[in-house]
């Protein structure tokens, strides 16, 4: 289990996060568009928590070393999940959309100083997002 936190640590380093562009535009009035549309998919479909379980799977015998084992566990699987955070994300979509943005893969920002750009890029080469801002890393 000790190991699972830097690989999930990892796995959220590596993604690029997506940002809405619509070139020209300021970015307050794309921030603000954006919360309108979050706002209102949270409205249209709020959160549905369900609890679920799954079998669990075993291969070979248990072998345990300290806290860490493989394999022997007889209990299933218990998760919960948002059946509508499909549904939410849809809809933010189609609305974003609608008012003319487009979504865009930008990696995150290095550490260190960067630039929030206060108007919306034609171009997005070289930029990085910030916090769900779009920004020019620091030289």
């Amino acid at each position: 289990m000790r190991y699972l936190a830097p690989l999930l640590l990892l796995a959220a380093c590596a993604a690029p996060e997506p940002v809405w562009i619509k070139p020209g535009t300021p970015a307050l009035t794309a921030e603000q568009e954006f919360l309108a549309c979050a706002a209102q998919a949270r409205r249209d479909f709020p959160e549905r928590s369900r609890i679920a379980t799954a079998p669990s799977v075993i291969i070979g015998a248990r072998s345990c070393t300290g806290n860490f084992c493989i394999g022997g566990y007889n209990g299933p699987d218990i998760y919960d999940y948002d059946r509508n955070e499909p549904l939410r994300e849809r809809s933010l979509n189609a609305c974003m959309a609608a008012k003319g943005y487009r979504a865009a893969d930008l990696p995150a920002c290095p550490r260190g100083q960067v630039a929030v750009l206060q108007s919306q890029p034609f171009d997005t080469r070289g930029l990085c997002n910030a916090n769900g801002r779009i920004a020019v890393p620091a030289t």
